[in-house]
């Protein structure tokens, strides 16, 4: 009774550590809570039967990692991320129970060895502990490609030095390998620290020179603008009397054209958006322009005061991202049009982009999974709703068979 009490206990507290490393690396927002606690309910159950049924570790290994993927579902990412913490995670766990079983098989009784579990429990937590500042520096970025490809083969590396610890006898042997494991694991999430700062500095250096961008391309719109200002102002003399021959000449279709012409000239120096909000303006403007320049027809709203209270930085690469994304999927639709509403209410800052797009989306969890041709919207979405997470904010996307519909909010009290 002694052993199956500490096992439970045990293996609860395991549980809570795994679901705090968990939290770690997806962030805390969940999809749902109830979901959580169920497959916190059967990852407990089957851990309890495994262990107490089957005494083989590569199958208790397995079945672990089964589990703990099952966990990473009630959480938003990635299938590949999923499968890598998990794989990482069932392998510091198996590692961690090696190296407390070897470490107290001197000290404890052969019929009290069950108790090295609570070592096990302690060396996870102490692991999570330290590693969890890593490992939440580096959350918001996902790995992708050649990175991830690189990250997979520590736990790979990991899994056959564990497969070769259980077909060890000698007590020192398994204790130098499964510290190799620990090595390995860690090592591991110290190259994810250091990929996830890299593609971090990376993004941020492309958003800085998109802002540097926006900003000579506002320079030049307002040069060219007052450019075109100068020159009305030293023909509107001229304007008058043409104005004035045809009124008297009563000409009223003329006077007519001509009025509209001249307003086709203020028109052209017409920027898209003036809210006082110089950033935004800036970055707005110069998107809207592009989206122009490619055909699309972008409607705006926007009711926003000079000085929101919010980081500039991450409210540009969220607008950034999301209209470059929607006039891209746009540019490439028969309907080329984009809608952009931006206000703020009673202390929410609301932001709407929709688009028109051509081809097939799939939605997953709330996210794109993937595309056959509009596959932009993909592009940093994920990225988009880390930062959106981050303030407390919340983004959902709805899509129909001619709009993507992306709306943000996010309090700024």
């Amino acid at each position: 009774m002694e052993k199956y009490i500490v096992n439970i206990l045990c293996d609860f507290c395991l549980l809570l550590v795994i679901r705090r490393f968990i939290d770690d690396f997806f962030g805390k927002r969940k999809r749902s809570k109830n979901w959580s606690n169920l497959a916190s309910i059967v990852w407990l159950a089957g851990t309890l039967v495994m262990s107490e049924l089957f005494h083989v570790p590569l199958l208790n290994l397995t079945t672990n990692l089964l589990l703990t993927i099952l966990l990473t579902y009630a959480y938003e990412g990635s299938v590949v991320k999923r499968v890598l913490v998990s794989i990482l995670l069932s392998v510091l766990s198996a590692a961690c129970d090696m190296v407390a079983f070897v470490t107290t098989s001197a000290v404890l009784d052969p019929d009290k060895s069950f108790y090295s579990f609570v070592f096990t429990v302690i060396y996870m937590l102490l692991l999570e502990r330290i590693l969890g500042i890593v490992i939440r520096r580096g959350r918001v970025w996902e790995l992708v490609g050649k990175e991830m490809l690189l990250l997979c083969g520590f736990p790979v590396l990991a899994v056959i030095v564990l497969y070769c610890v259980t077909a060890m006898e000698s007590g020192i042997y398994q204790c130098i390998a499964s510290i190799a494991v620990l090595a390995i694991s860690i090592l591991s999430i110290v190259v994810y620290d250091k990929l996830a700062m890299s593609l971090e500095v990376k993004w941020e250096k492309g958003m800085l020179e998109k802002s540097v961008e926006a900003y000579h391309h506002e320079l030049d719109t307002m040069k060219n603008s007052q450019r075109r200002i100068q020159n009305l102002r030293h023909d509107l003399r001229h304007h008058f009397i043409e104005l004035e021959g045809l009124a008297k000449q009563g000409k009223n279709e003329e006077i007519y054209s001509y009025v509209k012409e001249l307003e086709t000239s203020f028109a052209d120096t017409k920027r898209a958006v003036h809210t006082g909000e110089y950033e935004t303006d800036s970055l707005v403007n110069f998107l809207v322009d592009d989206a122009r320049n490619r055909a699309v027809d972008v409607c705006t709203d926007i009711t926003i005061p000079e000085d929101l209270n919010v980081s500039k930085y991450k409210w540009n690469v969220i607008v950034g991202n999301l209209l470059e994304n929607a006039i891209e999927a746009a540019s490439k639709a028969d309907m080329k049009k984009v809608i952009l509403k931006l206000k703020l209410s009673d202390g929410i800052l609301f932001l709407e982009i929709k688009n028109s797009y051509t081809g097939r989306i799939v939605m997953e969890d709330g996210m794109v999974k993937a595309k056959s041709v509009a596959r932009n919207h993909g592009i940093g979405l994920r990225s988009v709703k880390e930062l959106v997470d981050e303030q407390d904010g919340q983004m959902d996307i709805k899509v129909d068979d001619e709009w993507f519909d992306v709306k943000v909010m996010i309090s700024i009290l």
